[in-house]
């Protein structure tokens, strides 16, 4: 191939990513991206249950409910899978199995509440024990999954192909035929969440999870004294997130301008934050080779993932559109 042709070729498909990134945020706009959604909350279900299960052997599952974050994996990726290929799984059993993911983060943080008060001292001797104690937000980070795929229940079907393509006649039918349920506050929070115009919820979803996470980082990283000044990175992207968060419910121009640049800073502290993990591992004694000790006994492996799906949250919300009014 010449030179010419292969600059050519590199243009082209320059162009096709240019053409595929537009459509793939106009369909976002939209609130077409069940699928991916519903990708997505498989993924944080996978990296939240492994996490579950090491920091509870940890504590060698002494308590039968330490067990639930775990069972639910499984059910959660599967009912993502299934709603990849069908629309009424997506629309009935990912959401139902949401609702137990999400009632079992909020039942395990107050079980975790409930364990550093049985330590020496209780909440008396405050940041101790929160440090050496049961992570106390982590159960909460786990709701995460609850959220993504609720909200997976919620949307549209992206556009495979042009079969997917509403009829116009047929979709002005279904609104005449439904404007009497418009009365209806549940029918007007699904409709707003259905055509991606749920910007403000969403960017205030991604600060509320962005202060969990960066929080939890901090007590796990206080365990480790901070003994290099890289662990410190999450704890300072965590209000850069929020405020930009927050921003990005009162202004739209901050969430379409500065919510993306904090949301990528997220997204890549955790990518690098995994990478380090990683690394820590491989210098205990033993590296890989010994990995399931170092694994439940190193730093948490997949935690700083979930703050890279914080940043999918805010890049999510930087996309969507702003709650139309009512006329």
């Amino acid at each position: 191939m010449s030179i010419l042709g292969w600059r050519r070729n590199k243009e082209t498909i320059w162009e096709e990513l240019q053409h595929e990134a537009r459509l793939a945020g106009r369909e976002v706009g939209e609130g077409r991206f069940q699928r991916s959604m519903a990708v997505i909350a498989a993924f944080s279900a996978i990296v939240s249950g492994f996490e579950a299960y090491i920091q509870h052997q940890r504590g060698a599952f002494s308590h039968w409910l330490m067990w639930t974050p775990v069972w639910l994996t499984p059910p959660t990726v599967i009912a993502s899978a299934a709603a990849l290929l069908s629309e009424r799984a997506a629309r009935k059993l990912l959401p139902a199995v949401s609702l137990v993911s999400l009632a079992d983060g909020i039942l395990g943080f107050i079980y975790h509440l409930r364990g550093i008060q049985h330590l020496p001292g209780s909440f008396k001797t405050g940041q101790y024990n929160i440090v050496m104690g049961p992570p106390i937000f982590a159960p909460l980070l786990t709701c995460i999954v609850g959220v993504l795929g609720l909200l997976a229940g919620l949307l549209r079907r992206e556009k495979l192909n042009l079969r997917e393509y509403p009829d116009p006649i047929a979709e002005m039918a279904h609104k005449l035929n439904v404007r009497a349920e418009k009365e209806s506050l549940l029918w007007r929070v699904e409709s707003q969440v259905a055509h991606g115009r749920f910007q403000r919820s969403m960017a205030l979803t991604a600060a509320f999870f962005a202060l969990l996470t960066g929080g939890e980082a901090y007590f796990e990283h206080l365990r480790g004294s901070f003994n290099q000044r890289v662990m410190w990175t999450p704890v300072w992207v965590t209000p850069l997130m929020v405020l930009t968060a927050i921003g990005a419910a009162v202004s739209e121009r901050a969430a379409r301008m500065l919510l993306p640049i904090a949301s990528l800073a997220a997204f890549v502290d955790g990518l690098a934050g995994f990478l380090l993990h990683l690394r820590g591992i491989q210098r205990m004694p033993g590296g890989f080779a010994n990995l399931r000790f170092n694994i439940t006994m190193g730093p948490p492996l997949f935690a700083p993932l979930l703050f890279s799906s914080v940043g999918l949250m805010g890049f999510i919300a930087a996309l969507l559109r702003r709650r139309e009014h009512a006329r």
